[in-house]
């Protein structure tokens, strides 16, 4: 039976993490720069000591059995929250300011997090750029302190809506559209629209504001980059809805559906029991003090 005692090291949980993610112990030891003869006694070891069988041989290696499937996710958080441990002990034992990494979709960082840095120096240096469906995972793996997403952060995590962001139609400079100084859902019937991929916060927001003419447009491209999006539409591909300002020699218009400003909600959020949940939350009121301030179009 195992007990504090007995437990596995995190090297040794580490290493099985390895030859999970390789897919054999050969390329795990290689990986890991020590021999395969080392490494196979190891996961013999763990497995010995857990009880039962933790990888399936295959032809090309090995993959991990159901039990080892099962313990992938506990150890990835196990070896996160110990990285969290001393992250803290190393930042009390130098009595250096905490430094934060924060998990985002693309184009927030270059929207939100990137300006918010640059502008008032705040604590953030690494980032977890992901989709928004799964950007509050990596907060709850412990692989980010923060998230600043588009999409309503789960129970369970401290949260604060720092923002609601104006959402743009980006329009060529010879389209009919760009002579209005808004342009509403109704004025998009018949038209090829560019959105970005289901997964996003901002689709969901578009998807909902579309709802009233979605029989009546055509949805031609969903990239999964906003950039992308915005350098179809400046071939004429279609008519780019966005929260990002334009490119490429578009032309932002104001968004409205029912004559109303379409608008993003932007999310901050962290998990309560961080060793820094005091500066974290302290952070979101200066990411939400700095948003409220800035200049909209």
């Amino acid at each position: 039976m195992l007990n504090a005692h007995n437990l596995p090291d995190l090297r040794v949980l580490s290493h099985f993490l390895t030859v999970v993610e390789a897919g054999s112990v050969t390329r795990a030891a290689s990986m890991l720069r020590i021999t395969q003869p080392a490494l196979s006694r190891q996961m013999q070891q763990l497995e010995q000591r857990l009880g039962t069988r933790l990888f399936d041989r295959t032809t090309t290696g090995v993959r991990p059995s159901s039990a080892g499937l099962t313990l992938v996710p506990l150890v990835r958080g196990l070896i996160d929250r110990a990285e969290g441990v001393q992250r803290a002990v190393e930042q009390l034992t130098v009595d250096a300011p905490v430094r934060f990494r924060a998990a985002c979709p693309e184009a927030t960082v270059r929207g939100v997090i990137a300006p918010f840095v640059a502008e008032t120096s705040a604590p953030i240096t690494g980032t977890e750029i992901d989709l928004a469906v799964r950007v509050y995972d990596h907060v709850i793996g412990r692989s980010a302190d923060l998230a600043v997403n588009t999409l309503p952060p789960p129970l369970g995590l401290e949260s604060e809506l720092i923002d609601s962001a104006p959402v743009q139609v980006h329009v060529t400079p010879g389209h009919p559209l760009a002579e209005l100084e808004s342009i509403d859902a109704s004025d998009l019937v018949d038209a090829s629209i560019i959105v970005l991929a289901s997964g996003s916060g901002l689709r969901q927001v578009v998807d909902r504001a579309l709802w009233p003419v979605r029989d009546r447009i055509t949805i031609v491209a969903e990239p999964s980059s906003s950039d992308l999006a915005m350098a179809l539409a400046s071939t004429g591909a279609g008519i780019c809805i966005d929260v990002v300002g334009p490119q490429f020699g578009l032309i932002g218009r104001t968004f409205t559906s029912d004559r109303q400003r379409v608008m993003m909600p932007i999310y901050a959020a962290w998990e309560a029991d961080h060793f820094a949940a005091d500066q974290l939350r302290s952070l979101a009121g200066a990411l939400t003090a700095w948003s409220s301030g800035r200049v909209r179009d």
